[in-house]
């Protein structure tokens, strides 16, 4: 019996009709790359360049305003705590795995997608949250370029569960990308080379060249962004639906359920203790957050465990603002800039958005999911659950209810790759 028509599919794409939207958007990549080449060439001609070396500070205030975001993203990539997979020490043990069986993993996924072994380099961050990337920002930055594993992911999921994510970037990596997002650079400069020349043409300076510099700088801005967010949910459908190419749709959406638990459980423990300390002067929010961040370990810890580890390092870290010199607490309050009722009410109106989800008890389905993974007739038993409660979230989040322009909905990635687990057409 197919189980697949008692499904509302609704708001659910197609394999095929994303590859084609993707194929549209890569189709005329070279043209726009040959017109902004030409617009930055003529702009170069038709600036007065004489003018700039006199007075500098309109272009070095275009350089800032439409370049500087995208240089201190790549500054902080850069800085990440990070190490490429074959530096890892011997020693280093990430759960059950170690360098050896994660590029044992690697090659696998590698010859399971049919991709060449291009010794892309494979990153290990420090990062405490289930999360991955993938970054190719072409030659001039080649440097940066590889896939980022976030340690916590090794420590939590299983091989398989890695392997599909390992998947999924790759898929950012060599097939499911907007081309022209590798070459946002030169939207970028094109649009601070337009912000100079507009300035120069209707003879501002001061106060209003900069809004006006603002002005062309925050469009290009927009348009340097808009074929990423057009695209993107279409991407991630799709990077999801090539992971799940190593080891099955089982692990791919046990994937799921692990980050989304693991997102939720954050979340609302930085919620309580954020509510829990909203009085309490010697700690600002980002120190809460921070003391989060540090506590919690890697791998598998109880909620209880978990809880204790955070309060002894809010504990330690308000004992230490206490025991400040005057004139440094005095400078701490002076910086941390936080107002106790606009706080509060901050709080109060999360609590209630998050009281006001109602959640799926999805864990029935999957009851040891620490342990024992997910087969297909629990992602069948999943799926129905989902379609019978569409108005349930699988989380207590704001994000699994709705998409973040990027992501899709948890929801509709796990009924995504249901619909088009014998989807005919290739990836």
């Amino acid at each position: 019996m197919n189980r697949d028509t008692a499904v509302d599919f609704k708001g659910v794409p197609d394999r095929e009709d994303l590859l084609n939207q993707l194929q549209q958007a890569n189709q005329y990549t070279w043209l726009w790359i040959v017109i902004r080449l030409a617009a930055i060439a003529a702009l170069i001609a038709l600036i007065s360049w004489q003018q700039v070396v006199f007075a500098p500070i309109v272009s070095v205030t275009a350089c800032l305003v439409i370049l500087g975001p995208f240089m201190m993203e790549l500054a902080q990539i850069w800085g990440k705590h990070k190490k490429r997979l074959e530096d890892v020490k011997e020693s280093t043990r990430f759960g059950d795995l170690d360098k050896h069986s994660l590029r044992s993993l690697y090659q696998n996924v590698l010859k399971r997608l049919q991709l060449p072994d291009d010794h892309l380099p494979v990153y290990i961050t420090n990062d405490k949250s289930l999360n991955a990337g993938a970054l190719r920002l072409g030659r001039l930055f080649g440097g940066l370029n590889g896939i980022y594993l976030n340690r916590q992911v090794l420590h939590k999921l299983q091989g398989e569960e890695v392997q599909a994510i390992m998947g999924h970037e790759l898929g950012h990596y060599y097939k499911f990308n907007v081309a022209g997002d590798r070459f946002r650079l030169l939207t970028l400069v094109l649009g601070a080379l337009v912000g100079v020349y507009a300035v120069q043409i209707i003879q501002l300076d001061g106060f209003l060249g900069f809004i006006v510099m603002s002005g062309v700088s925050g469009f290009f801005w927009y348009i340097s962004s808009l074929d990423r967010v057009r695209h993107g949910q279409a991407i991630e459908y799709l990077c999801d639906d090539f992971g799940a190419q190593v080891n099955g749709i089982e692990a791919s959406i046990s994937g799921l359920l692990k980050v989304g638990l693991d997102s939720e459980t954050r979340f609302l423990i930085e919620l309580e203790l954020m509510a829990v300390n909203a009085d309490n002067e010697l700690l600002t929010p980002q120190e809460i957050s921070q003391a989060i961040e540090k506590a919690t370990p890697y791998g598998h810890t109880p909620e209880p465990e978990l809880y204790d580890s955070i309060r002894l390092e809010l504990r330690r870290k308000a004992k230490a603002n206490q025991q400040a010199s005057i004139s440094g607490f005095i400078k701490y309050m002076w910086e941390s800039d936080r107002d106790d009722e606009d706080l509060k009410e901050e709080l109060q109106a999360r609590a209630k958005a998050v009281n006001q989800i109602d959640r799926m008890d999805w864990e029935t389905v999957w009851q040891d999911h620490e342990h024992s993974p997910l087969h297909l007739d629990q992602v069948e038993r999943l799926v129905q659950m989902i379609a019978e409660s569409p108005k349930k979230s699988l989380f207590r989040i704001p994000e699994s209810l709705s998409s973040d322009g990027i992501h899709p909905p948890m929801k509709l990635r796990i009924l995504y790759l249901w619909k088009n687990r014998n989807s005919p057409t290739k990836l």
